[in-house]
């Protein structure tokens, strides 16, 4: 068998592994989640978020300064493993240390010393995290996504379950922060008796020098990256209430349900691929149009179909009190695919060490978003989600035009394969919206009624439109049965 069969093999069997590990836990989640938005109120999930700003921040830099270097790394000595952990603890150390000093100031800057409090117990888990990235990147690095699905299942099944009970309890928003703890916990405790730590830190860097520049250049794009992904709330947290963020906030974590699930599980798999052909060009430049290919088959007909019944979904799941958030959520939605698609270029990108092409990128992306967020900030919820509708989209042709050029793909041949997708989810919104006029109670029948309508329609224009990708999917899914 060759190397290339070798590799789509092992590819395809970690896909397989992780989407399995994926679709059994989020039935469970989902339905939990929601239940708990029902309990909840807009103005709990606004001081979360509002203080997930800072902590997520961090837990970002931590995570892009040594996970992505130890995978990519052709070779790991235990000297070097053990100079790694020995850093690893300082830095954890570290901003455990500086979220607990700076909780006061964040607090302030929003007017909340809910937010302030949030902060400082969250702030442990720093300490909990230190043990788990060394055993979590080796797993990767090596492909064991079966024994990373069942440690995610357990661990978020766990915090699920934690989250609705202390919500059913009247715990509020500290519900949402104790449940993240023990979904970190969990999975550094499972993390760890998998692919043990059997040696000391050592606190000498000698050997690692190498890969903490590439971790820096990593985590220098991780910060931007946040900043791209949470400037919103950021900015509109001084200027608008707790309620109002807390319904972006919902619309936001409604729309990237799917994208949460979908992309993790292809870019935990596809960075360490493309880093085992980081030295052919050709087949590299073949997967990144393959990718691009099936997530516009996918993401197009998921998040435009959820657009367009999400003013039936949030009032039957969610509630009454949740309809506010329709209009965000479902501008939010239309936006998805391209969000989907510009970071799919990431893990090519990585393993190719275009660290810096991809600061540029986010530079661009920072700059033409910041000007859409304060256009829209005066409009509430709406104004925040008009803000990505305008502004990305024109980053967006920006970023992958760039892209196409550093791998030397025609950007035309990008553009092509948003036509037969794109057409076949326009039409289907119109069909959707039209049958609306038939069907119009708020209703779970409607809803069905309504879903079957648009994805009919979806699957039998791309059917007419690019019949070839549907069987060319069909074949890729049946070849790893």
């Amino acid at each position: 068998m060759t190397d290339s069969s070798n590799l789509k093999n092992q590819v395809l069997h970690s896909l397989k592994w992780v989407a399995l590990g994926k679709v059994l836990t989020q039935v469970i989640r989902w339905a939990i989640t929601f239940w708990v938005i029902r309990l909840l109120l807009p103005e709990d999930y606004g001081v979360v978020a509002m203080a997930d700003v800072f902590f997520s921040f961090l837990t970002l830099f931590i995570g892009s300064l040594f996970t992505p270097a130890l995978i990519q790394s052709k070779e790991l000595t235990q000297k070097t493993l053990k100079q790694i952990f020995g850093m690893i603890i300082m830095v954890h150390a570290s901003l455990f240390v500086l979220q607990i000093i700076i909780a006061d100031a964040v607090g302030a800057y929003y007017q909340s010393d809910i937010v302030a409090s949030i902060l400082k117990v969250n702030a442990w888990c720093f300490l909990i995290l230190a043990f788990e990235i060394i055993p979590a990147a080796l797993l990767a690095r090596n492909m064991e996504f079966k024994k990373v699905s069942i440690i995610s299942a357990i661990a978020n099944i766990s915090a699920a379950i934690t989250t609705l009970v202390m919500a059913y309890l009247g715990y509020g928003f500290w519900a949402l922060i104790f449940g993240e703890i023990v979904s970190i916990s969990l999975r550094t405790a499972m993390t760890l008796f998998i692919s043990p730590i059997k040696y000391l830190p050592s606190f000498k860097f000698s050997e690692i020098s190498a890969l903490l520049k590439f971790g820096g250049l990593l985590t220098g794009h991780a910060t931007l990256a946040y900043i791209f992904l949470h400037m919103d709330v950021a900015i509109a947290g001084r200027y608008m209430s707790a309620v109002e963020i807390g319904l972006f906030a919902i619309g936001l974590q409604f729309a990237l349900m799917p994208q949460k699930k979908l992309l993790p599980l292809l870019k935990q798999v596809a960075f360490p691929a493309f880093s085992k052909i980081q030295d052919q060009p050709e087949r590299i430049n073949s997967y990144i149009l393959k990718a691009q290919k099936f997530s516009l088959l996918i993401t197009v007909p998921v998040f435009w179909g959820l657009a367009s019944v999400v003013d039936l979904i949030i009032p039957i799941v969610l509630g009454e009190k949740w309809v506010d958030a329709v209009i965000p959520t479902m501008i939010i939605l239309l936006v998805m695919p391209l969000r989907f698609c510009e970071e799919l270029f990431g893990p090519a990108l990585k393993s190719q060490r275009k660290v810096k092409h991809m600061m540029i990128n986010l530079w661009i992306m920072i700059a033409i978003m910041i000007v859409s967020i304060f256009l829209g900030i005066e409009y509430g919820a709406t104004g925040l989600a008009m803000a990505w509708a305008f502004g990305f989209p024109v980053a967006f042709i920006i970023v992958v035009y760039r892209n196409t050029q550093l791998f030397n793909i025609k950007f035309s041949t990008v553009a092509r394969l948003f036509i037969a997708p794109c057409c076949a989810g326009l039409l289907m919104l119109l069909a959707v919206f039209g049958s609306k006029q038939f069907w119009v109670d708020i209703s779970l029948v409607n809803l069905i009624i309504q879903m079957i309508v648009g994805g009919s329609v979806f699957l039998f224009l791309l059917f007419i439109l690019d019949k070839k990708s549907i069987f060319e999917l069909k074949n890729i899914i049946k070849s790893n049965d």
